[in-house]
């Protein structure tokens, strides 16, 4: 079929899409330069690794719309040098915060605010050395296949049709699986029936497809209940590594129960002890849960995960490979549903643009993806292979960068808003005043076309009330601490900043108007506002001495004047 565009269809598609051709090749370079300072409403997070782990390369993320830096410790050397690199690679790249650091009378001023997610290996488990001490050992379709916790290295290799001995690190096998149980190998590139439980240690099984398999590679057993701990040795020494250096994030793999949440949350708080205690005028704050989906216990437990977790990654990765693939994108649908209930930000990640590792333009079914999940309400989406070890890791988060753009504008020109309802949920009496006045301020700022809401906030707490109420406009969030904004970056549409003055605005003897108009002084520094638009601002003040109230939740609709 030939399509014939008008000249006018032409050069709105070259805006859109622009193309630069390179030698007799035509590559996609839309170049997302982000003329609204704010960036994208949905955030980006950025896997780091061998292609993007140069100063170079991770202030150019920074400078293209990287919210989040996550950091994979399944790679992580034991020493810690290379994580420690990355992490002062993040913490300095110039950011859209770089311009007040540099006018700041206090040097303290951070040079940007983006957030660190510390990615834990987790409890997986993993095929050992193989019979011989081979390589790769080549399993034939049809061959028996023996699924063992005993040393094989040592024996002598079998021809591919068998049979085989394989060793993997998972002592309770015989318990965990039944006759006609599936094993998977190297994320089911190989699947095996078990035939036989010969103990707790070992089971034969029969392999339904053949190929290549290696030492070290995953292993999964779907719909069987795995008898693993919430953390490993390595786990509780890289939380503590990630408590010490300033962590915003922990993302704990292989979630499977509210009770390893709460395992993880009182780890991570003996280490913020420890660490206090050690060093009493240190800064040490507890980095947030992000709890990981990937398994089929972790999907029917997920409601009282949400509960206990501070946010959620849909690492369909491993939940592909556990559950029916069919299955994944309603998994995927329910958990983003269920966050946006409750206001903890959700990621949807692994594979988003996977053919972007190789090609510097993405398939239209990974563009339909990412826009799909931003639709659906993710806060946030995640760039894993494609930025780690791809060939085009730039092109990457320029293309995720304008699917998101593409998305935001379906979704803040959108009539409804499917958030816009107050529940009154019977918790702390202030939380559900904050929420009601969260509300009224996304819905005055849509309602009266305001350009940002800028709000004030010391915990952190008034951002998320009003994330959790999807506003279609920015959010800049002004706070007194710089962990507490990097901790607002996994929420849509949320832009954390920090206040230059060092007043307490729970203080009574602070001047909330003080802290508004320098809130607004920076929004137009920045470039975010300026004169004749219009503002909402929200903040939550102590009461005065002579005042018949503790706390006031305030929300103001102003104009911003010329100075």
């Amino acid at each position: 079929m030939t399509m014939f565009l008008t000249k006018a269809m032409q050069a709105t598609l070259q805006a859109r899409l622009p193309l630069k051709r390179i030698g007799t090749t035509t590559r996609f370079l839309h170049q997302f330069e982000d003329t609204k300072p704010t960036g994208t409403m949905t955030k980006i997070i950025c896997t780091l690794g061998p292609s993007t782990d140069s100063k170079e390369m991770v202030d150019k993320l920074v400078g293209s719309g990287m919210n989040v830096a996550r950091i994979n410790f399944s790679h992580a050397g034991l020493d810690y040098t290379y994580p420690e690199t990355l992490v002062d690679l993040v913490r300095n790249a110039p950011g859209r915060h770089h311009h007040l650091a540099a006018s700041a009378v206090d040097s303290d001023m951070p040079a940007n605010l983006r957030a660190v997610l510390i990615d834990t290996k987790g409890p997986e488990i993993r095929t050992q050395p193989l019979q011989g001490e081979v390589e790769v050992a080549d399993i034939e379709t049809g061959a028996i296949v023996e699924i063992t916790t005993d040393d094989v290295s040592g024996e002598v290799a079998p021809l591919p049709e068998g049979p085989h001995r394989i060793q993997i690190d998972y002592k309770s096998i015989g318990r965990s699986v039944s006759v006609g149980s599936k094993i998977l190998l190297d994320d089911g590139l190989i699947e095996l029936e078990v035939t036989e439980i010969l103990g707790n240690k070992s089971v034969m099984a029969v392999a339904l497809n053949g190929g290549p398999i290696k030492k070290n590679k995953g292993v999964n057993l779907p719909n069987s209940s795995i008898d693993l701990p919430a953390l490993t040795e390595k786990d509780k020494k890289d939380l503590f590594w990630a408590c010490k250096n300033g962590g915003d994030f922990v993302a704990a793999s292989f979630i499977r129960s509210a009770a390893n949440v709460r395992s993880v949350h009182a780890y991570l708080d003996r280490c913020i002890a420890e660490l206090k205690s050690a060093d009493p005028a240190g800064s040490y704050m507890r980095p947030l849960i992000i709890s990981k989906i990937e398994n089929k216990e972790g999907v029917d437990h997920f409601d009282e995960i949400l509960e206990e977790s501070d946010g959620i990654m849909v690492a369909r990765g491993d939940l592909g490979v556990e559950i029916p693939f069919r299955k994944v994108f309603a998994a995927q649908k329910m958990m983003v549903s269920k966050c946006n209930d409750v206001g903890k930000p959700v990621i949807v990640a692994t594979q988003m643009l996977d053919s972007m590792q190789r090609n510097p333009r993405p398939t239209r079914a990974e563009v339909t993806d990412v826009g799909t999940a931003c639709l659906d309400g993710a806060d946030a989406v995640m760039l894993s292979g494609e930025t780690a070890a791809g060939k085009y890791p730039m092109e990457s988060i320029l293309a995720m960068g304008s699917v998101i753009g593409e998305a935001d504008t379906i979704l803040n020109n959108s009539r409804c808003n499917a958030r816009d309802e107050f529940k009154p949920h019977g918790a702390d009496y202030l939380d559900e005043e904050m929420d009601a006045i969260a509300l009224s301020a996304v819905r005055s700022a849509k309602d009266m076309n305001a350009k940002v809401i800028i709000l004030i906030t010391m915990s952190g707490s008034v951002a998320r009330a009003v994330a959790k109420h999807k506003p279609t406009v920015p959010v800049l969030a002004f706070c007194t601490d710089e962990q507490v904004a990097r901790r607002l970056q996994l929420h849509r549409s949320i832009l954390p900043m920090l206040l230059q003055s060092k007043m307490d605005p729970q203080s009574s003897t602070t001047r909330m108007g003080f802290l508004r108009a320098e809130a607004v002084r920076t929004a137009k520094e920045l470039g975010i506002v300026k004169a004749g638009d219009r503002i909402v601002t929200v903040d939550r003040s102590a009461g005065k001495a002579h005042d018949t109230f503790e706390f006031s939740h305030n929300i103001k609709l102003s104009t911003v004047r010329e100075t």
